[in-house]
C-alpha cells in the first residue's frame, strides 16, 4: 500500500484527490482528510482553490473535503505527485474558514 502523507495527490473512488491530512480514525480503521483535485472549474459560488501544477491547472473544490478510510486512498500512478506546502497550507486555511 502506498504510504499517505498531507499534500500527496491520489485516488479515491476513481477521482483524483489531495491529502489534506492524515492521522485521523473512522471508528478503528485508520482516516485522511481528502478534497478532489479536479481539472474543470467548479460552477457557481462554490468556494475552490486554485492550484497552478506544471502540468495544468486544478481546482480544489472546498466544499466537497471528507474524511475517508485511508484504505480507500489509493495510488494514482499520474502526475502531479503532490501539493507544494505553500499550497497545502492555503487549502487547509481556506477549509478552517469554510468550516465555521
Amino acid at each position: 500500500m502506498a504510504s499517505k502523507s498531507a499534500g500527496k495527490i491520489m485516488k479515491h473512488n476513481h477521482r483524483k484527490v489531495a491529502i489534506l491530512k492524515t492521522g485521523l480514525s473512522i471508528g478503528d480503521a485508520d482516516a485522511v482528510m481528502i478534497v478532489p483535485f479536479n481539472s474543470t472549474k467548479p460552477s457557481g459560488s462554490t468556494p475552490f482553490v486554485l492550484a497552478k501544477t506544471w502540468v495544468r491547472n486544478y481546482w480544489m473544490p472546498l466544499d466537497q473535503v471528507s474524511v475517508v478510510k485511508a484504505a480507500e486512498v489509493v495510488y494514482p500512478c499520474t502526475s502531479p505527485a503532490r501539493l507544494p506546502a505553500g499550497l497545502l497550507k492555503t487549502v487547509l486555511k481556506e477549509v478552517d474558514k469554510v468550516s465555521q
